[in-house]
């Protein structure tokens, strides 16, 4: 048994090891573009070593592992920057594009914007990794998962998206085979919370439900990201939560693993109706294993179940490291899950705050852990995000609850009218809160974006809770 036990641990820690070489890896393989791990037999020494160390762990593999996961997401950067080198030949000229519409694409009155991955290029047949940018005017027709073929002029990309176009002509539309019945249900259901629920509410109650963000008007948009609540429109953690909370309610009663099992397929479900975003992605992976360990009788620290995940989404698509709703979400994360306990022991020692008191410390820890990031990409900080935050939060739940009835009790006369009032008078109430704050311009403070010094600051964030635990474990150790 003891001898299980100490495996384990071993086990454990060599998982942390191959975690932290994943995500290391990766920032080494972007900032100095490693592209010479392409081939295989790089990919077959590292199964053989992670198979001869899950045989025999021990605690002396730890830097083996540590490099063996740096040289696994060396090769999973590899075959992305080759695409992405393949792609630049073509900046500068005019092309045909074809490739899937890998999200929802955003619309406003004037242009539909979306993401085409599975490229190819010209006439040739070679498919290629990369993701490309496309703006064109506005269409309705095109839809997630679609093929398209466009053909313009392809610029230099930016950020995660290897080649950017403006406003191509658009040649064919090809709907997915077999259809995305997960969609149908999602844009059904849609059409019926739109006929009880008039606009712009509704259009911020899906984005809130579904993380449909392409009907929201381009104002409102803006003053969500100007107050700092861009979160609560990206389908993350809060959404995945309420849906696991909902079916253990329901299906728990009758057996853990029942339990078990239709929490993950609602998340599951959840996860294909919104789509394989970065957010969601992380929501989705760690509401997983949080099951999974729970229903183990186990309990997984949050500084852990972060490196698992992130090791996890990057293996996935290593340009996430340099996507915002990637970045955002694990920072929004680690601020309530880590600072904000150490913030709120800070405060109150063992004594255990109100709930007012709880979520303004939660809402200032999540703030802060997103400041850096938001201030690197946006060069802006609303002074004022943290009371916004505190008037939206704590009805986000409810709204989203009666967004969802209202698409349950679409049809039933009077049940109806009753939902969808309640829904759009508290849907109203967070744009009248949302256009409040954000037309409060005196409380912005802006600076020029993409400085790499933005970063220092979670020195001085995270500096005196560090030295406070590092006190703490030297008085334990003398007291020894």
């Amino acid at each position: 048994m003891l001898k299980r036990m100490w495996g384990f641990v071993h086990q454990s820690y060599l998982v942390i090891a191959l975690a932290v070489g994943i995500v290391v890896g990766a920032i080494l393989a972007i900032v100095f573009r490693v592209n010479y791990f392409n081939s295989p037999v790089w990919l077959a020494v590292v199964i053989m070593i992670l198979t001869a160390v899950y045989l025999r762990p021990r605690l002396i593999f730890i830097g083996i592992v540590f490099v063996v996961g740096m040289v696994l997401v060396f090769f999973r950067v590899s075959s992305q920057l080759i695409g992405e080198n393949y792609i630049r030949q073509f900046w500068g000229q005019t092309i045909k594009v074809t490739g899937i519409v890998e999200a929802d694409p955003n619309s406003d009155e004037s242009a539909t914007k979306l993401k085409i991955s599975n490229l190819k290029f010209g006439k040739e047949e070679k498919q290629t990794q990369g993701i490309i940018y496309i703006s064109l005017k506005h269409n309705e027709k095109v839809r997630r998962a679609d093929e398209v073929v466009f053909e313009g002029k392809l610029s230099e990309g930016f950020g995660i998206y290897a080649g950017y176009m403006y406003r191509p002509y658009l040649k064919r539309i090809k709907r997915a085979e077999p259809k995305d019945t997960v969609l149908l249900i999602r844009d059904t259901f849609s059409e019926r919370i739109k006929r009880l629920i008039p606009e712009p509410e509704v259009n911020l109650g899906l984005s809130y439900l579904l993380g449909m963000k392409a009907g929201l008007p381009e104002d409102l948009s803006e003053n969500l990201r100007i107050v700092g609540l861009t979160h609560i429109v990206v389908a993350s953690g809060a959404h995945l939560s309420i849906l696991v909370g909902i079916a253990w309610k329901i299906f728990g009663k009758l057996s853990r693993f029942a339990g078990l099992f239709f929490s993950i397929g609602f998340v599951l479900f959840f996860m294909c109706m919104v789509g394989w975003t970065p957010s969601i992605l992380r929501a989705g992976v760690m509401a997983i294993l949080s099951l999974i360990t729970w229903y183990c009788g186990r309990k997984m620290e949050p500084w852990r179940l972060i490196l698992i995940t992130m090791a996890f989404t990057l293996m996935l698509n290593p340009m996430f490291l340099i996507n915002l709703g990637w970045l955002l979400s694990f920072a929004s994360y680690a601020g309530i899950m880590i600072l904000g306990p150490r913030l709120i022991e800070f405060f109150y020692g063992v004594k255990k705050p109100g709930f007012i008191a709880s979520t303004i410390l939660v809402t200032i820890s999540a703030t802060l852990m997103t400041l850096p990031i938001s201030l690197y990409f946006y060069g802006t900080l609303s002074l004022i995000s943290v009371l916004a935050n505190l008037l939206i939060l704590p009805t986000l739940s409810a709204a989203m609850g009666c967004v969802f009835m209202a698409g349950v009790v679409a049809g039933i006369p009077g049940v109806e009218q009753l939902v969808g009032y309640v829904a759009t008078k508290i849907l109203d109430f967070h744009i009248i809160v949302i256009e409040f704050f954000g037309g409060m311009k005196e409380f912005m403070v802006e600076i020029s974006p993409y400085q790499i010094w933005v970063f220092t600051l979670y020195v001085i964030i995270l500096a005196p809770f560090l030295l406070k635990w590092i006190y703490r474990k030297r008085k334990i150790t003398s007291v020894l």
